[in-house]
């Protein structure tokens, strides 16, 4: 098992994901198979050494069907497993909005 974002979030919002996994499961040929977890920064946040509260009723998991690396590059084996992941988090856990996204998004409507 292995976490892209390589640590976890203060605020419980999906990061950036680091590129490490991805090229190990290209090189290698192995499925990935992406699991979002939702709410556990309420349950144990990201300065806690113990869970803060019970998570009953707050956590979800979520294992989503295996991505097949082959013939993808490690952007789109990223980008496939984030897409899935997103898929299954409440908007309060979807990522920020990049300011430099926001100002393209707005020059271009």
């Amino acid at each position: 098992m292995a976490f892209p974002e390589g640590t976890r979030s203060d605020d419980g919002h999906l990061q950036d994901f680091k590129g490490g996994i991805f090229s190990m499961a290209v090189k290698v040929g192995v499925p990935v198979v992406p699991v979002t977890i939702t709410h556990a920064h309420a349950v144990m946040p990201s300065n806690a050494l113990f869970p803060f509260q019970s998570g009953a009723g707050k956590l979800a998991v979520h294992l989503h069907p295996p991505i097949d690396p082959e013939g993808l590059t490690e952007a789109e084996l990223s980008l496939k497993v984030r897409e899935a992941i997103m898929s299954k988090l409440p908007q309060c856990q979807l990522p920020h909005q990049n300011k430099d996204d926001s100002d393209k998004k707005l020059t271009e409507a």
